[in-house]
């Protein structure tokens, strides 16, 4: 692989546009805003063809630290549905790669781009490439001992987009919470190296290499270990974003998913995330 990338430059949405779609999807009945956010232009009209009746906005946000206490689960219920992980599961992919020495010391697969460049711009061709060397069989076993939902790679191709691998909200939670407690049956070096890829030097970067926040942005504490993730699939968005954060002696790991209809706003979920861990005061 040889691919080549440039970070972009930050780019913020106004200030009345952010401010309503925090409230939007901060709240139960987010179907009911769907027109508000069309005519803002964070949802995109439908493309010709689509479904005359597209899936409502539905929202999944989890918090807890890494003893595991669930502090803030919003809303109160709903976070078991499974959903393509996109890019999040590059997490797993890297973890289970690192312990199968398939991605070499210098964190590359074949001799191409590095880990920590895969994981920041979601490459989807490292990704492919470590499939193809792993083979979707043993990859498979490997998220079967991560846990990482229905484990499921048959479909081939890129089974984390919008293929068979499936994961709900509570999955992602447990996932993040035994990586960050050194819980998971890798070895510590595979999770080290992760751990530091994951590290933002400078920016939080977006699935597909758009920046959509600076790491000094949030006050206090370490900067942010952060990795989100975006398919498009039938007539249904799906939006990601996972983390932890470090708050002095304590460390929080958060989840944030967000489905609604093609078009959704690619930065729905970093919205919601931002919105809830200030709420929380972690942020």
């Amino acid at each position: 692989m040889n691919a080549s990338h440039e970070r972009a430059v930050p780019v913020r949405a106004p200030r009345s546009a952010t401010i309503l779609v925090r409230a939007a999807l901060a709240a139960l009945c987010l179907a009911a805003f769907a027109p508000t956010l069309a005519a803002q232009g964070l949802v995109r009209p439908l493309p010709p063809g689509a479904s005359p009746q597209p899936p409502p906005i539905q929202v999944c946000f989890l918090l807890a630290d890494t003893n595991g206490i669930e502090l803030r689960r919003q809303p109160a219920n709903g976070c078991d549905r499974r959903v393509s992980p996109g890019a999040t599961y590059e997490i797993a992919a890297a973890l289970a790669g690192l312990d199968a020495s398939v991605v070499r010391n210098s964190g590359r697969v074949s001799g191409g781009e590095r880990l920590d460049q895969a994981l920041a711009y979601s490459s989807s061709g490292y990704f492919r490439d470590l499939d193809r060397e792993m083979g979707s069989a043993r990859m498979g076993e490997y998220l079967s001992r991560f846990n990482y939902g229905n484990a499921d790679t048959r479909s081939g191709g890129e089974y984390w987009n919008g293929g068979s691998l499936q994961i709900s909200p509570n999955e992602q939670m447990r996932f993040l919470q035994r990586l960050f407690d050194n819980q998971l049956p890798v070895s510590r070096q595979a999770v080290a190296s992760v751990r530091e890829s994951l590290q933002p030097q400078g920016f939080i970067i977006a699935s597909r290499g758009r920046v959509i926040a600076h790491s000094g942005s949030m006050a206090g504490g370490e900067p942010p270990m952060v990795k989100t993730g975006e398919v498009d699939t039938g007539a249904e968005s799906v939006r990601w974003q996972v983390g932890t954060l470090t708050r002095g002696s304590r460390t929080f790991v958060y989840v944030s998913c967000v489905t609604g209809p093609v078009g959704l706003a690619q930065n729905a979920a970093a919205i919601v995330a931002d919105h809830e861990l200030r709420n929380a005061g972690v942020q």
